[in-house]
């Protein structure tokens, strides 16, 4: 196994002529034995402690650094290849030799050392917004060097490595279990108590010591196995906080069990900390402590396992795996062999693999490699969604369209970049046949303008309808409405009366009579003259209150507003029953003619014209399309939606939100369209819904999100 494999895809694309002589080795690099790579063959693990990094190199490359004085590329392949069985030649050295240099582990020397020590450092500093980008996407801040109170405080934690700990830890999580078990009620019923600024701050406290706790499980058995813990701290994925601690340093383990043991350890620690929390909450009493408990027993069994054993992001899930795997780097050099796979697949290059691998080996890592794009891109996808939500719109805006170009496209585009740079050693057979049919569809169904249907949400209704509601809390009177009875308008279809707006009503009255004798009796003595005006003026508010009240009592009585059939009549309703105010007691058709309403979404807007032919089809009933023609449309977006069939909260297909006000409120601009049914002359007898097609004006796909890219731009940014 080279070390030019196991240190990824960069090394073999940065290209440094080895010189005749080669620069001798960094005097402070260390060499470690390393574990046994899948073949049984020998590895060791260089490491730069300057950087604290470690590379993995096999037998090859160890020969070749135990000669590195000969000095020449042909002086080094010779000896190696006369004082072993091996057969090492002067491009290899060469290779391995701009490996060394590329990582900074070689000496400069000579005349240009200086020109190219700062060429190879203004190749390994990215620009500025490059740099920027990258502090904005993450950023390390190491708060502590932990290991000298590791070395010093590990007798004191020694006892929870013991076999005697974890029986009594298993103990604690069986008996924990089943006491919970039998108090899952009250053990649910702990959760709002930290819907409080107390409890927000006790579940915050609690899980940043289950956190800590987490992190000096990995820090204290690296230690416990002799590695270096150089340091721990805070790392912002996104400006997200999250805890680290830097165990880089066991790598150079040879037992892949001790590896295995430092990645499994934060885990294991929140796992017990949960099973005796678990166990804790049966016996504390009411209060913080017991939520406390409720908090790490729950929360603490979730995270960990939904997300910490997640291998598909860098969280110990994914460490796990490449131990278990053997495969450092899993990522990079699962990555390299997807892209290796996915070029032979589409074009058939014939290239070699990036490495020799066992067939199971290389189908574990081709489908950890698929996985993990498919996640990322729905990850990044819903991360950039997330950060335009959150911060002001101009700048929420701007750092999605970050997100998105720089985890999303940027990675296509590389991949792009390298399919160009092969394109001289393209040869005409199956597969790239096949490859380039499919590009040129694709790209005929993006480009070319085929969509030319409009679809909407609709209802089919009649022209002229009202809904009937209780005007006022009153009780029922009389009912003169009979579902699919026909009325003529002003027909008293509901009376109720109010005794409270009777009595209000009869006191403003008999209020207003007393402001009128007032008056009249002001007039007559000369004392009371100065008062006449104030006088008047009481007894116009008086006589308006009245007035008002009587409205209102001559509202208790609903009539039809016009002549049609009355639907859905709310039943039962009894005379003498009360009723609350808005409840809806019936609708009233006018069997003149039929219209269809349709709500398009504002991206649709501008392909439907005045006049363009259209089809409903009701959600139920029988499968026929009812022609219809527009006849009009809106000049502004709905602020509320009126018809409630299409709110998405009444099982319609629009995303519509309830105010407090009960008012309906489309979550997006949504433009109304009415339509005329051709050649139905009944109108339905209630409302359908269904949905209408429109013939529009044809639009590709790239210009369909073209436009509305440019109209949510505009939009958010307030042009």
């Amino acid at each position: 196994m080279s070390a030019a494999v196991i240190a990824g895809a960069a090394v073999s694309s940065v290209r440094v002529d080895a010189p005749q002589r080669m620069p001798p080795l960094r005097e402070e690099l260390i060499l470690h034995p390393g574990p046994r790579a899948p073949g049984g063959a020998p590895t060791w693990t260089l490491l730069d402690p300057s950087s604290n990094r470690f590379f993995r190199i096999g037998w090859p490359e160890l020969e070749m650094l135990a000669r590195w004085d000969r000095g020449t590329p042909d002086g080094i392949a010779a000896a190696v290849s006369a004082e072993t069985t091996l057969r090492v030649s002067p491009p290899q050295v060469e290779a391995f030799a701009r490996f060394l240099w590329t990582q900074g582990l070689l000496q400069a020397f000579g005349d240009g050392a200086l020109g190219r020590l700062k060429a190879h450092a203004a190749a390994a500093k990215p620009p500025f917004l490059t740099r920027l980008l990258h502090t904005y996407l993450s950023f390390r801040i190491p708060l502590v060097r932990p290991d000298g109170f590791l070395r010093a405080t590990m007798p004191l934690v020694s006892l929870i490595y013991t076999r005697l700990f974890l029986a009594l830890t298993v103990l604690a999580a069986l008996v924990g279990g089943a006491l919970v078990l039998r108090q899952w009620d009250a053990f649910l019923g702990t959760f709002p108590h930290f819907f409080t600024l107390e409890g927000a701050v006790l579940a915050g406290l609690v899980l940043g010591g289950a956190k800590l706790a987490h992190e000096l499980g990995h820090a204290y058995t690296a230690r416990r196995f002799g590695c270096r813990v150089p340091s721990m701290g805070i790392v912002f994925l996104v400006l997200w906080p999250v805890p680290y601690t830097d165990v880089t340093d066991a790598w150079r383990l040879v037992s892949r069990s001790q590896r295995l043991a430092i990645g499994a350890a934060g885990m294991a620690a929140e796992l017990v900390l949960a099973a005796y929390a678990t166990l804790a909450w049966s016996f504390l009493p009411d209060g913080p402590l017991r939520s406390a408990a409720f908090l790490l027993a729950g929360s603490t069994w979730l995270l960990t396992l939904a997300v910490n054993l997640n291998p598909l992001m860098r969280f110990d899930g994914y460490f796990l795996l490449s131990d278990w795997l053997d495969v450092p780097n899993l990522q990079d050099r699962a990555f390299a062999l997807a892209r290796w796979r996915l070029r032979e697949t589409l074009f058939g290059l014939g290239e070699v693999p990036p490495e020799a691998l066992p067939a199971r080996k290389r189908r574990i890592m081709l489908a950890y490699a698929y996985a993990t794009w498919l996640y990322r891109f729905f990850l990044f996808l819903g991360i950039a969604l997330l950060v335009y939500h959150l911060f002001f719109k101009l700048l929420g805006l701007f750092l999605m369209m970050v997100e998105i170009g720089w985890f999303i496209l940027r990675p296509i585009q590389k991949e792009l970049k390298a399919w160009a740079e092969r394109r001289a050693r393209f040869r005409p057979n199956r597969r790239l046949a096949v490859t380039v049919a499919a590009a040129l569809t694709a790209v005929g169904l993006l480009l070319v303008p085929w969509r030319g249907t409009v679809s909407a949400p609709a209802v089919l209704r009649a022209e002229q309808q009202a809904s009937i509601f209780v005007p006022k809390g009153a009780r029922l009177v009389e009912v003169g409405a009979v579902s699919g009875g026909a009325v003529e308008a002003g027909r008293v279809l509901f009376r109720f009366d109010s005794p409270d707006l009777a009595h209000d009503r009869a006191q403003a009255e008999r209020k207003a009579e007393v402001a009128r004798w007032r008056t009249e009796v002001q007039s007559l003595d000369r004392t009371l003259l100065e008062r006449t005006q104030a006088g008047w003026r009481e007894l116009e508010a008086a006589q308006a209150e009245a007035r008002g009240l009587a409205e209102e009592e001559a509202k208790l009585t609903v009539t039809a507003p016009f002549a049609g059939v009355v639907q859905d009549v709310a039943d039962p309703l009894s005379p003498g029953e009360w009723l609350p105010e808005g409840m809806k007691l019936a609708t009233v058709v006018s069997p003149q003619a039929p219209l269809i309403e349709a709500y398009v979404a504002e991206e649709d807007l501008a392909r439907v014209p005045v006049g363009a032919p259209g089809a409903f089809l009701a959600d139920a009933g029988e499968d026929r399309w009812i022609p219809a023609r527009v006849v009009a449309i809106a000049a502004t977006s709905s602020r509320t939606l009126p018809e409630p069939a299409v709110a998405s909260v009444y099982g319609g297909a629009v995303p519509t939100r309830i105010t407090r006000g009960e008012v309906l409120v489309p979550e997006t601009p949504v433009y109304r369209i009415l339509l005329r049914p051709e050649g139905v002359a009944v109108t339905p007898g209630r409302v359908t819904r269904g949905m209408v097609r429109m013939d529009g004006a044809a639009e590709s796909v790239v210009a369909r999100l073209w436009r509305i890219a440019v109209g949510v731009v505009l939009r958010e940014s307030g042009w």
